[in-house]
C-alpha cells in the first residue's frame, strides 16, 4: 500500500508540473482527471475486497502507475526521446477530447462487425461441432478438412470476400466469422470426446433421444473446452478485424489508427492503440464474467473439495 501510494503521488504530482515546450499542450486536465479517477478507483476497491482482491488490484495499479509516471517524467518531462514520434501523455489524452466523435463512431462500428462475425461462428461451430463429435462417422470424414483448412489465415480470404461481398462490413465479418469458427469448432469436438464415457453410458440407460442428449448432456459436460477455444476465437477476432479495417476500411478503431499513421499524427495513432486495448480489456472482462456464470457449478465442485 505505501508503494502504490507513494508512485500514485508521484504520479499526480508530475502531471501538474508542466511539460517541456515540444510536449505541451494547451489544456492538461483530461489526463489529470483520469489520474485522479485512477487513484479514486484504486482506494474504493481496496476497501470494499478481500485480501487476495486487494493484493491482485494493488498489484495492478503499481504497474499502471510505474508505466505512466516513467511515460510522464521521461517523455513529457524531460523529452528524453523523439517528441514527434513519442508524444507526452498530456498530449496524446488530448486527443480523446479532440476525436471523441469519430472515435465513438469507430467503436461502434468496430463491435458491430465484431460481434456479428463472432457470435455468428458461436451459432454455427458449437452445434455443427457436437453433431460431428458425437457421431464417429461423420467425425472420419470432417477432421481431416478441417486439420487441412484451419491452419489458415482469415485474412487470406479478405481480397476474394471484398470482391464477391457486397459491402467491406460483410466482408468482416465473414473474416471474422471464418477466424472465430476454427477454434470454437475445435474446442467443442474436444469437449465432446473428453467427456467421460461413464457419463454417457448413464444417460443411454435412461433411454434419452439424441436431441436430448446432445442438449442436457453432452453440451454441458463440453462447456469448458467450448469456452478454451471461444476465448482463443475471440482474441483472434480482435486481431483479424484490426487487421481487415487497416486495409480497407473508412471506419473503426483500425481505420483510424492506420489513417492517422498516414498523417503522421503520432499522438493520435497511441490515442487509437490506448482506446482499443481498453475495449479489448472490457470485451474479456464481460466474457469471463459469462464463462463464469456458465460454469458456476464448477467452482462449487472446487469449493467442496
Amino acid at each position: 500500500m505505501l508503494t502504490i501510494g507513494l508512485f500514485v503521488g508521484l504520479l499526480l504530482i508530475s502531471v501538474f508540473i508542466p511539460d517541456v515546450t515540444s510536449q505541451a499542450v494547451p489544456n492538461n486536465s483530461l489526463f489529470q482527471g483520469i489520474i485522479a479517477a485512477l487513484l479514486v478507483v484504486f482506494v474504493m476497491e481496496v476497501a470494499r475486497g478481500s485480501k487476495d482482491s486487494c493484493q491482485k488490484t494493488t498489484d495492478i495499479f503499481l504497474i499502471l502507475g510505474i508505466v505512466l509516471l516513467a511515460w510522464e517524467v521521461l517523455i513529457g518531462k524531460f523529452a528524453l526521446l523523439d517528441p514527434f514520434l513519442f508524444p507526452a501523455p498530456g498530449k496524446v489524452f488530448a486527443v480523446f477530447a479532440e476525436d471523441y466523435v469519430v472515435m465513438y463512431r469507430g467503436m461502434i462500428s468496430s463491435f458491430a462487425i465484431l460481434l456479428s462475425g463472432y457470435l455468428l461462428a458461436v451459432a454455427v461451430a458449437v452445434p455443427l461441432a457436437l453433431v460431428i463429435g458425437w457421431r464417429k462417422r461423420a467425425f472420419s470424414v470432417a477432421y481431416p478438412i478441417a486439420k487441412a483448412v484451419s491452419p489458415i489465415p482469415p485474412t487470406v480470404y479478405l481480397p476474394y470476400a471484398i470482391v464477391l461481398l457486397p459491402t467491406f462490413s460483410s466482408a468482416s465479418v465473414f473474416v471474422i466469422f471464418i477466424g472465430a469458427f476454427w477454434p470454437i469448432f475445435v474446442g467443442t469436438v474436444h469437449g465432446v470426446f473428453s467427456i467421460d464415457q461413464r457419463i454417457i453410458n448413464s444417460a443411454k440407460t435412461l433411454g434419452l433421444k439424441e436431441y436430448v442428449m446432445l442438449r442436457k448432456v453432452v453440451l454441458p459436460a463440453a462447456l469448458p473446452s467450448i469456452f478454451s477455444g471461444a476465448t482463443i476465437a475471440l482474441i483472434m477476432s480482435f486481431i483479424t478485424l484490426t487487421v481487415a479495417e487497416m486495409i480497407a476500411a473508412t471506419s473503426g478503431l483500425g481505420w483510424y489508427i492506420e489513417y492517422q499513421h498516414q498523417y503522421a499524427n503520432y499522438d493520435k495513432v497511441i490515442a487509437g492503440m490506448i482506446l482499443m486495448g481498453a475495449s479489448v480489456v472490457a470485451v474479456m472482462w464481460i466474457f469471463d464474467k459469462i464463462q463464469k456464470y456458465c460454469l458456476r457449478w464448477q467452482n462449487a465442485e472446487g469449493a467442496e473439495s
